[in-house]
């Protein structure tokens, strides 16, 4: 497993890794974003959304209250938020690999909540806020096809293992 991490010095930087990421994912990928509130998930996912060439004229919003959000895209783009949702029943309720289908890139906001959706993830990346601006995000990669496309990534040079302070 690969723990690389980069730090961010605004949202427009963690929304460009998002982008970046959603230019090289392939279809079928399953992200789990871990983090706080306000850590960056939502801005990630937005940034991943415009890689997967979801138009600029479709909002992508937090689908926290509306749990699903698909949008159409050169790949389509399933993003979910566990944050309201309680129990592995609630998780099957949501229909969330129903909707995704096999072509599709899942980002799951609050993905921790359901611990054995970690186990799926091909991606896992940890948000932590280090000021009001700067954020540290690590990448896990689980088998050696999200270890490669990590590895292909444009910032894959800047990816380090070490603590962030």
């Amino acid at each position: 497993m690969m723990r690389p991490s980069i730090v961010t010095a605004c949202p427009a930087e963690t929304r460009e890794l998002g982008r970046a990421l959603g230019q090289v994912v392939p279809p079928g990928t399953l992200i789990a974003l871990v983090g706080g509130l306000g850590a960056g998930k939502t801005c990630f996912a937005k940034g991943l959304a415009e890689g997967l060439g979801v138009p600029p004229d479709v909002p992508v919003t937090s689908p926290t209250f509306t749990l699903v959000n698909v949008y159409p895209g050169r790949v389509p783009f399933v993003h979910a938020d566990l944050y309201r949702v309680a129990g592995e029943n609630d998780l099957e309720s949501l229909g969330l690999f129903d909707a995704a289908g096999e072509d599709a890139v899942i980002a799951v906001e609050w993905a921790d909540a359901q611990p054995a959706l970690l186990f799926e993830a091909g991606l896992t990346v940890r948000f932590e806020v280090l000021s009001e601006s700067r954020r540290a995000l690590f990448f896990s990669a689980s088998g050696q096809g999200p270890l490669d496309l990590l590895k292909r990534l444009p910032f894959s040079d800047s990816l380090r293992e070490e603590v962030i302070p």
